[in-house]
């Protein structure tokens, strides 16, 4: 995969947050695990999108990003969670900003974009 740096970050991102965002669930309350393996399975297929250079992944990447880092917003900002939950989330946060910002710039706009 000859792919630029700022996709393989936002891969990685997506990779490892759903993973840890499961984890986080299952140690905090493992009755709660529907919307984590929801958004699990969503960042697997945006991860897939981006592997494989699909049309519009760029554009589906940052909405996903968003909606990702405005869950784990609001559950940072909660009262309910614990310290280390909302610690995690708050990182999760700033780490899908981050990626929707690294898809959003010029090596990974034409890599995404330009024909296979």
């Amino acid at each position: 995969m000859n792919a630029p740096t700022e996709v393989k970050v936002s891969l990685g991102v997506f990779g490892v947050g759903a993973v840890l965002f499961v984890v986080v669930a299952l140690l905090w309350d493992a009755q709660n695990l529907r919307f984590p393996i929801g958004t699990g399975i969503v960042a697997v297929a945006v991860c897939v999108g981006l592997f494989v250079r699909l049309r519009f992944v760029r554009v589906v990447t940052i909405a996903v990003a968003g909606l990702f880092a405005l869950a784990h917003l609001l559950i940072a900002l909660s009262d309910g969670a614990p310290w280390w939950v909302r610690a995690a989330s708050g990182l999760l946060t700033a780490g899908y900003l981050y990626t929707a910002v690294l898809v959003n710039t010029e090596p990974a706009r034409d890599y995404l974009e330009q024909p296979k």
